[in-house]
């Protein structure tokens, strides 16, 4: 495997990596001195590297990566590699599934001023007060430094991380997996329908949801039950209408939940409301049931994420796929697509030492190295997060090689929740309260304006 950034010029990094910006250590805020560094400095006689073996450290990990969760399986490969390499370093993994569970250790964590080294943390923006405070560290010289992430890592995916937009400058985490929305569609119903070409605009959308209401199909059926349904939809909508540099407009202040474009977005999902593709009880259903019809044939087309494919394994044959359309005059939006990373935090505390750091930064490196991206792919569906990875169509689900196409396609720009840029951590919330207040009555502009002030008011 290819030599780690951080093995070859450890001695004339570690001194760049002590003045991270905003990083402060959640217990101190004095700065230690950088230790000698020349034992693990690459030789200038021979040119062979010093043996490091990290003998006495322990890298503490809080991740998601546990029991029945597929990214187990790259996970535990990962600390298998990195401990044959470096049988003296502990590896205390304490990774937690359950989401309030995880939640609490990492609160408690904070309070005892015990921060792990690795952490999964799920948040984007509101990775601000984590940031500011050093529970996080920047690792923007930890990704500059390394070679391999710098040039491999999807840049769009890193773009993401930085909290610049948020009022605080550097890259927070490294994202570790993704997920991509796209609609998925059922190729009989199609066919039956006389539908021969897949809609690439809105107009087109419209033309094929007339030709399956004509043969008495629901064309979509969307379980606004639960309000993240909508909410993803809006995701699509504003990134197709304004690109999606518009979350981390809204997250800096810089636009409005009021503007124009935002508005015309809660108009247009009423407007698919009110023509009848929704059915006429989508709001009485939820997401299970809403899975449930599309795989019965109940109705013909899906939004979501790629973490559904694994559930159309039965019907796979049948199922095909197509980009949200894009708006006539918007082209230039086409590519701008809903993508959720989940990511790797360091704790803040690293940037006093910089041996652990070294370390812990190349155990990252070998999670995200090509070797192990592809193990991804092929063992447990995931997407990538690299450029280079190889793709065998033979190997993966035909749905999966559709969606990593739109993936790599050229011009590709991800953006993430919407309301996810917005350091209050009840956007979310006050979103989907906005949303169902549209579909059930409000005016787009009074939807769009309570959002507004829901935030004002919580600041």
């Amino acid at each position: 495997m290819k030599k780690n950034i951080f093995t070859r010029l450890l001695a004339v990094t570690l001194c760049g990596m002590m003045v991270l910006t905003g990083c402060g250590s959640p217990k101190s805020e004095e700065k230690t001195e950088v230790q000698d560094t020349e034992a693990n400095a690459e030789s200038e006689d021979d040119g062979e590297e010093t043996a490091r073996t990290g003998k006495g450290i322990t890298i503490r990990m809080l991740t998601r990566a546990s029991g029945s969760d597929s990214s187990v399986i790259l996970w535990d490969e990962c600390k298998k590699i990195f401990q044959e390499k470096y049988p003296d370093i502990t590896l205390q993994d304490e990774s937690i599934n359950d989401g309030t569970a995880f939640d609490n250790q990492f609160k408690a964590d904070i309070a005892s001023g015990n921060i792990a080294d690795v952490i999964e943390w799920p948040g984007l923006s509101v990775m601000k007060p984590y940031a500011e405070s050093g529970v996080f560290l920047d690792i923007t010289e930890v990704i500059n430094n390394d070679e391999d992430i710098k040039n491999n890592i999807d840049s769009s995916l890193i773009d993401m991380m930085n909290l610049s937009s948020v009022g605080v400058e550097g890259i927070y985490a490294l994202p570790k997996t993704i997920s991509m929305e796209v609609f998925y569609y059922n190729k009989d119903l199609f066919k039956k329908a006389g539908i021969e070409k897949l809609p690439e605009t809105w107009d087109e959308f419209y033309e094929i949801c007339e030709k399956l209401e004509d043969i008495n199909v629901i064309p979509w059926s969307l379980g606004t039950k639960n309000p993240w349904r909508a909410t993803h939809l809006l995701n699509a909508i504003i990134y197709r209408l304004s690109g999606a540099s518009k979350g981390t407009q809204l997250g800096s202040g810089e636009a409005k939940w009021t503007d124009d474009d935002i508005v015309e977005a809660f108009a247009f999902i009423q407007n698919l409301a009110d023509r009848g593709i929704f059915g006429d009880d989508y709001q009485g259903i939820d997401y299970e049931t809403e899975k449930q019809r599309f795989m019965s044939g109940e109705t013909a087309i899906t939004l979501d994420g790629n973490w559904r494919i694994a559930e159309l394994k039965d019907i796979e044959e049948s199922v095909g796929t197509f980009r949200v359309p894009c708006f006539e005059n918007k082209e230039e939006f086409a590519r701008h697509d809903v993508a959720y990373p989940t990511q790797f935090e360091l704790g803040g505390h690293l940037k006093d030492d910089p041996e652990k750091l070294s370390y812990v930064s190349e155990f990252l490196s070998l999670y995200v190295s090509k070797e192990l991206q592809e193990m991804a792919l092929y063992e447990t569906s995931q997407i990538p997060v690299r450029t280079d990875v190889e793709i065998d169509p033979s190997r993966i689900s035909p749905v999966l090689a559709e969606v990593l196409e739109y993936k790599n396609a050229e011009g590709v720009v991800f953006g993430s929740d919407i309301w996810s840029y917005d350091t209050n951590a009840s956007a979310e919330n006050f979103l989907g309260d906005a949303m169902t207040g549209a579909l059930n009555g409000m005016t787009a502009e009074e939807a769009a304006k309570q959002m507004q002030d829901s935030l004002d008011a919580a600041r």
